[in-house]
């Protein structure tokens, strides 16, 4: 099952093989469109998602970035040439969304590799909150991005008996399943976030030595894991999974901290912890760096508006529409 990328991608979620590993949790199909010309190369992983209204003989399609943060990104382009390849890719993705009776676009842009930037005059950006991620490159990360608090919990946890053990394989991913189910429960996760066992057996075939589980356990009981993903410079704090029964142990402190060692032994530049959902979980996390968070763009772009207007009338008289503010609104 595994596949090898045949093109140098700068973060994991760009990789087609990230694309192929999650497509399933926006149903639909994993695809690759590239412009590569004189000028340059841009590159964008996105999954292709049938619509389900019935709109005469049509069948409509809409695309989404996957899972994590991604987006078009552009790999190579001449010097003073940018916006022209910029336009390039446009002009080209829209007579392919013709082609395949794709409607709208929704993009999940890289926060760290700010690649919005480039394509902010040809999509509608939100803001959608702040991610947050640990400096590697400081000297010592343990006393100059951890907060003396967190300090303390790390220290504390080493002190209560627990052990580290990692799998690279994905041998124990029932176990880590286990406790990311316990996880999920008690903080109601949005079934979006919820990831089966088989996608999460099948990521580690597909992403081959570019993830790992980290666990602590106390007294042979896994109370701890995290999955942590990592390709080029970055380092991802992607899924934790945690027993509440043994908060007091404070295990996942020194599971980030145990990635962040981690991350430096392998030359990696920056542990990203994500978001924070509740305030809780900010203040958690914000206790591991002393950096400024990032904001979290997205992008949206009706490439079809006749059929979008069309859709969104048959969803509004069939069923209703319960939120006309999401994208597409069809979709709300």
């Amino acid at each position: 099952m595994t596949v090898k990328s045949k093109v140098q991608v700068p973060d994991i979620f760009f990789m087609p093989e990230w694309g192929k590993a999650y497509e399933s949790q926006d149903q639909g199909e994993s695809r690759i469109f590239e412009v590569k010309n004189a000028i340059g190369h841009i590159f964008y992983s996105f999954v292709l998602r049938p619509i389900p209204i019935l709109a005469g003989e049509t069948l409509y399609y809409d695309t989404v970035t996957p899972f994590g943060q991604n987006g078009p990104i552009i790999l190579k382009c001449q010097p003073g040439k940018k916006a022209e390849l910029i336009a390039s890719f446009d002009q080209e993705f829209q007579i392919y969304c013709t082609q395949h009776n794709i409607v709208a676009e929704y993009i999940r842009f890289s926060a760290w590799l700010k690649n919005v930037e480039d394509f902010k005059d040809i999509y509608s950006i939100d803001n959608r909150g702040i991610t947050m991620y640990i400096d590697l490159t400081v000297q010592d990360f343990f006393m100059e991005e951890f907060k003396s608090p967190t300090r303390q919990q790390v220290r504390r946890a080493l002190k209560n008996n627990v052990q580290i053990e990692y799998d690279f394989t994905g041998e124990s991913i029932q176990e880590f399943h286990r406790l990311y189910q316990i996880m999920a429960k008690r903080n109601d996760v949005p079934a979006y976030y919820l990831f089966s066992e088989e996608l999460l057996k099948n990521s580690f075939e597909l992403l081959e030595g570019k993830q790992f589980i980290v666990y602590v356990k106390h007294e042979g009981v896994a109370i701890s894991a995290a999955l942590f993903v990592h390709h080029g410079d970055y380092l991802h704090y992607h899924l934790a999974a945690n027993d509440p029964a043994y908060f007091h142990l404070a295990g996942n402190s020194l599971l980030i901290n145990e990635g962040c060692r981690w991350g430096v032994e392998h030359g990696k530049k920056e542990l990203h912890l994500g978001g924070a959902s509740t305030e809780a979980l900010y203040r958690f996390k914000r206790g591991f760096t002393k950096t400024e968070p990032l904001d979290i763009l997205t992008g949206k772009k009706i490439r079809n508006p006749e059929a979008y207007q069309l859709l969104s009338d048959i969803k509004a008289r069939s069923e209703g529409i319960e939120n006309p503010s999401h994208f597409p609104m069809y979709r709300g």
